[in-house]
Formats: C-alpha cells, sequence, structure tokens
C-alpha cells in the first residue's frame, strides 16, 4: 500500500466515505436490475459506466493509499434488490473488517424500508446512504421519506449519506432537480441526524458565511468531496472550507466513478495547509467513526 505522509513523518489515515459496490449477480448482468429502477438505470443504463465489487476495490485502496472505506450499494426500489446488495455489502464488511466500512442502501419510500435499515444496523451497519431522489429533487414527499430514515438513525447513533447535487451548471448523469431551499428545509426539519452530504452539499457550504441561521444548522453536518474534480475548481473547496470549517469535509470519491488519486491531485492544488489536506483526506472521518 502507498501510504501518504505528513511533513513530520507521521503517515496520514485515508478514509474515502463514498463508494459503491454491488453484487456478482448485478457485475455480470445489469440488464434484469434496471427495470423499475430509475435510481439504478439512470446512471447505469451506460454500460461504459463501471460496477465494482469488494475485492476490486481493496485492491484500488492498497495500490492508492486508502486505509478504510465506506460502502454501500444504491438506493434500490425492489425489496429484492435492496436486500441483495446490502446483504452483499454487510458480508463484504465481514470480509474485509479492518478496511470496510457498511452502510445500508434502499429507497427510503418503501413500506419495509425502516424495518430493513433496522436489519442493517443490527448485522453492524454504520449508517444508511447514499440516499437519493435523482428525478424530482427533494420535494416534500422525498423530504417525508427522508425523514424517517433519519429518525431511525437518530435512534441509533447512526450517519445518514445523502446525495445533493449544485442547482446551477451542467447536466450529467445522476444530477436532480433539486435546489439548496429544499435541501435545508430538510436539515431544519431533523436538527439532530449525523448527515454527510455528497458532493460537498451541491456547494451548500457557501452559506455559512450568512450572519443568522445557517451555521448552526449546518452544526451536525459532513460535507463529503465526492465528483469534486469534475464540478470544481480547486479553489472552490479552498472557499468552502474557509466558509464552514475544514473540520466538516471529508474524502469521498464516488468509487469507481473517480480512483482516489485524482483527489490527491485536487487537494495538492487547492492550497490547503498539509493539515488541513490530513484532516480531509482521514483525519475528520477517523474522529466521527470512532
Amino acid at each position: 500500500m502507498d501510504k501518504v505522509y505528513s511533513r513530520e513523518g507521521q503517515v496520514r489515515m485515508i478514509i474515502d466515505a463514498h463508494v459503491h459496490i454491488c453484487p456478482p449477480q448485478v457485475r455480470l448482468d445489469r440488464q434484469p436490475f434496471l427495470e423499475g429502477e430509475p435510481e439504478f438505470s439512470g446512471i447505469y443504463s451506460d454500460p461504459r459506466a463501471e460496477l465494482v465489487g469488494a475485492g476490486d476495490l481493496v485492491a484500488t485502496m492498497d495500490q492508492q493509499g486508502v486505509d478504510r472505506a465506506v460502502v454501500f450499494g444504491f438506493p434500490w426500489r425492489k425489496q429484492a434488490n435492496f436486500r441483495l446488495n446490502n446483504d452483499y455489502v454487510l458480508q463484504a464488511a465481514d470480509r474485509y473488517p479492518e478496511r470496510l466500512v457498511p452502510f445500508c442502501c434502499l429507497h427510503p419510500g418503501h413500506k419495509n424500508a425502516e424495518a430493513e435499515i433496522r436489519r442493517c444496523f443490527d448485522r453492524g451497519a454504520r449508517g444508511v446512504g447514499e440516499l437519493a431522489f435523482y428525478s424530482r429533487g427533494l420535494d416534500q414527499t422525498a423530504r417525508d421519506e427522508v425523514g424517517r430514515a433519519a429518525a431511525v438513525c437518530e435512534e441509533a447513533g447512526r450517519f445518514l449519506l445523502l446525495h445533493t447535487n449544485e442547482p446551477v451548471g451542467h447536466n450529467y448523469p445522476g444530477k436532480s432537480p433539486m435546489h439548496l431551499g429544499q435541501l435545508y428545509a430538510l436539515l431544519k426539519e431533523r436538527p439532530r441526524t449525523r448527515w454527510i452530504l455528497a458532493h460537498a452539499g451541491g456547494g451548500l457550504p457557501f452559506y455559512a458565511l450568512m450572519r443568522k441561521e445557517v451555521e448552526d444548522v449546518l452544526e451536525s453536518c459532513l460535507f463529503d468531496i465526492a465528483a469534486l474534480p469534475f464540478l470544481f475548481k480547486p479553489e472552490g473547496l479552498t472557499a468552502m472550507c474557509r466558509a464552514a470549517g475544514t473540520e466538516k469535509f471529508i474524502l469521498g470519491t464516488d468509487y469507481p466513478l473517480l480512483p482516489p488519486r485524482r483527489y490527491y491531485k485536487l487537494l495538492e492544488a487547492s492550497g490547503l495547509s498539509e493539515e488541513e489536506q490530513a484532516m480531509i483526506l482521514g483525519g475528520n472521518m477517523e474522529r466521527e467513526l470512532s
């Protein structure tokens, strides 16, 4: 494993908080899993969209110096699919207990969503996510569905990782029509949830510079930097850290979308100090997982 060292010669812990893995049935033939699964098909109907399993992931982690990864499947709508993927994730974490941190993933609107979350928590899942609403954004129905999952997470003291995206700029597979007002309303409704907001919260951290309320609403939020090499210039990450605090940002690669080394380059170009880079690479998430 390629280790990353600080200037003082100390090994930096690197934790990737946003990785998708899926079982061999899906990797070998994804076509049967596209029907009735808009979240999955919206991204993975393109055969060029890569799917990986636990073994491939750990090999990449070894090659690129990642110590631990938070792993999950997809927000499947069908119970057979989300149980299949959740069981695979839990089994993978059992196989690599020092490397993989399992999350439970499913569509939160399913009638058995809360029971499935509790089942996965009983088997060692550390959180829920990445929950996503690619087709309609975070309207009131979506917020109600997420809220029910959040209540289970709050009760158990676990994380909830939510897909977010910036409301402007270019379109791409997986970009939902959400706006930041919807996201902000959800955060206000669930102040006790341990949120991880994917993709830097869609730019919400910039608003931490406002004089009233926002800083308090974001108090329980972490922001992963998944896909940021596609979305922001390096100085954009620096500006968000200055606005909301570097202690709130964590590495997330959205692997296999991008490999970890793309994020090392982003951090090196950001102008953040070595200590701040180490916080994002793993120090902040290590603290949260302890």
